[in-house]
């Protein structure tokens, strides 16, 4: 997997005149991630990038040159998103299935070159969200799949993907189908043991439980999902910046900017805020850890598997909290290229 940081980069789709083309989201509440098949020098090559989940209702910005570009009508209903905008996405289960969500997938798919393309869409939910008493929770799967076929329009007359299909993971199981896949495996290999699958999100840390048998199976009983994750970084680093520079508002996109660089410049002066950032860090990676204690109490895992954008951000933090930390090199990627191998394997 090829990962691409320059969004007005992206190589072109693979066969571009396929019938259906297969695109995987890992769809959060603070970053999306997108996966697809692209002609990379002549080669099918899996690529992924990101951006922010900053969606905002209304029309809040205009291009200088008068272009509407990134601004969506869902359902009839404008949204902007941008990295600019505060988001007004709501923190909760409802999201999966809210005009917010489709007008951030419908940017990440009209970004990668599918406007006018039909798409099978892949994505996750977590594990608290995706089952219900054991099972599947078809309601509000269901919710989702309907509403991902909502009428959607790009306000600078741009044709909009075409989603024709779509499945949906639970975000840990797919995380877990890579970490067993990795290295060019096949197959699903015997696991000797109990993992765990600590996948740390924007707004949720999922915690789920493998355990062996005929097939790997879900331990429900010490699996669940606790809304903590990158979002506390982000809003304990705001009050800190606000209590040192005296600062009332601060934009979003400011402190994901600071969070990334540990530095905040304004009026052309230049801050050094690293020690703020990593006590925002160290408190968020206590938090996750309580998490994990409070599900799983004494229980015993032959491995604990820590993914998703929050591990990658607090990667240094968990590793001196957590002596047998482990994750792959980029975490915050597992669940989409578990969604692909899922298809794969499919």
């Amino acid at each position: 997997m090829q990962i691409i940081n320059d969004l007005t980069n992206l190589p072109p789709i693979w066969a571009p005149d396929e019938e259906t083309h297969h695109v995987f989201m890992d769809d959060g509440y603070d970053q999306m991630k997108v996966g697809y098949w692209a002609d990379v020098d002549g080669k099918r090559t899996l690529v992924a990038f990101k951006y922010r989940t900053s969606v905002q209702m209304g029309r809040h910005l205009t291009a200088v040159m008068g272009s509407e570009t990134g601004i969506y009508i869902i359902d009839g209903s404008s949204y902007t998103v941008s990295e600019y905008v505060e988001n007004d996405a709501t923190r909760n289960k409802r999201f999966a299935h809210s005009d917010f969500k489709i007008a951030l997938v419908h940017h990440g798919l009209k970004v990668a070159g599918f406007g006018g393309k039909n798409v099978h869409i892949h994505t996750t939910l977590p594990i608290s969200h995706f089952f219900r008493d054991g099972l599947p929770d078809a309601d509000h799967i269901n919710k989702v799949k309907t509403k991902f076929k909502a009428e959607a329009a790009s306000a600078d007359g741009e044709q909009l993907a075409l989603i024709v299909g779509h499945t949906i993971q639970s975000e840990a199981v797919a995380a877990f189908i890579a970490y067993m896949l990795r290295n060019g495996h096949e197959n699903v290999e015997p696991i000797p043991g109990a993992i765990g699958v600590c996948d740390i999100g924007g707004n949720t840390t999922d915690l789920t439980v493998l355990v062996p048998g005929q097939q790997v199976m879900i331990n429900h009983d010490l699996s669940s999902s606790r809304e903590v994750g990158v979002l506390n970084i982000k809003d304990d680093l705001k009050k800190r910046i606000q209590h040192r520079f005296g600062f009332d508002k601060i934009p979003s996109a400011t402190i994901s900017q600071a969070l990334d660089v540990k530095k905040l410049t304004f009026l052309k002066q230049e801050h050094d805020i690293g020690e703020d950032v990593k006590m925002s860090k160290v408190d968020t990676a206590k938090r996750v850890l309580n998490v994990i204690d409070e599900i799983l109490g004494d229980q015993v895992l032959h491995l604990m598997l820590f993914c998703g954008g929050g591990t990658e951000c607090l990667k240094t933090e968990l590793a001196e909290e957590y002596p047998t930390f482990e994750s792959s090199d980029f975490p915050e990627f597992d669940n989409l290229l578990g969604l692909v191998r899922a298809n794969e394997a499919a």
